[in-house]
């Protein structure tokens, strides 16, 4: 017989519910109770490795995937004084990206597989029938590194939260210049592989001298704001009604962030069609300028 003692009847609740859910169908032999804050469980002879195939897996889940946000949700309101629910949600979202390692520069080795390895690790080790034990407990004495984790796991998706905010600052008042300004031109063809390189509505090249005379001043006098000289800059003191965009790395930063600021302006496309769009505007510009001849 195994006993699990929780502090919290839904805890309790939310163990036996999936312990039930999980060994339905392949140990009908094993019985799980629910006594008030206490989960049963008597596994027969036959049904030896339900604590692998069963109570483990639960028990990681259970971790990982409940307890854990409860805990990084109290470091925020106890260590950090956040309180509004809507900031202590983006910044448990944040951590989600965190382990699923979609924070691009964030710690490595902060992932969920890590998490959970771990957990299974120190539950392997002692976990067996017959036991009984406290959940609060085995948490206090066995998953002292686990808890510092995440901690270290919150501290980062508030540092992550911060950045994003500032980001998201940063592209709103770019989305402002856009707005305020004349386009210079129609359009704008930009390539960027490695590096950017500009083309205007006739399928002419933008050297960089060029590009440097379209730059309004006032743009990079902003206080408390870097804006790129070489590509942002130039794109909003044109700010042309269409951007089109041809690459192959289309998560990249710069990339990204360009169709933030210019939104439904940009128009992505494969390197490889630059050839065949700036050769029919070519083409359109002989035409037009026979006909006026």
């Amino acid at each position: 017989m195994i006993e699990i003692c929780f502090e919290e009847k839904n805890d309790a609740m939310h163990v036996y519910r999936q312990l039930l859910k999980r060994a339905e169908l392949l140990y009908k032999e094993t019985s799980v109770y629910l006594q008030e804050q206490k989960v049963v469980i008597h596994i027969p002879v036959c049904e030896s490795n339900y604590i692998e195939k069963i109570l483990l897996p639960v028990m990681v889940y259970f971790i990982v995937n409940v307890k854990q946000n409860e805990w990084i949700y109290t470091i925020l309101k106890e260590k950090f004084f956040y309180e509004e629910q809507e900031e202590c949600h983006q910044i448990l979202h944040m951590a989600q990206e965190i382990l699923k390692g979609r924070r691009k520069g964030v710690a490595r080795e902060l992932t969920r597989h890590t998490f959970e390895s771990y957990i299974k690790s120190s539950l392997n080790n002692w976990l067996c029938d017959p036991l009984s034990f406290s959940f609060s407990s085995y948490v206090r004495f066995r998953l002292r590194t686990y808890r510092e984790m995440v901690a270290t796991l919150a501290e980062m998706a508030i540092d992550e939260y911060k950045l994003e905010q500032e980001y998201q600052m940063f592209i709103e008042m770019l989305r402002q210049q856009v707005r305020s300004r004349k386009s210079r031109l129609s359009c704008v063809h930009l390539i960027f592989d490695e590096s950017f390189i500009f083309y205007d509505d006739k399928g002419r090249r933008l050297k960089q001298e060029k590009l440097v005379q379209y730059i309004d001043e006032d743009l990079l006098k902003q206080k408390d704001v870097y804006i790129d000289t070489k590509v942002i800059a130039p794109l909003l003191s044109i700010s042309p009604k269409k951007i089109y965009l041809y690459t192959k790395e289309q998560d990249h930063n710069m990339i990204i962030t360009l169709r933030n600021v210019f939104q439904e302006r940009v128009q992505l496309h494969g390197l490889h069609e630059f050839e065949r769009n700036v050769k029919n505007l070519k083409n359109k510009g002989n035409a037009l300028d026979f006909l006026s001849f």
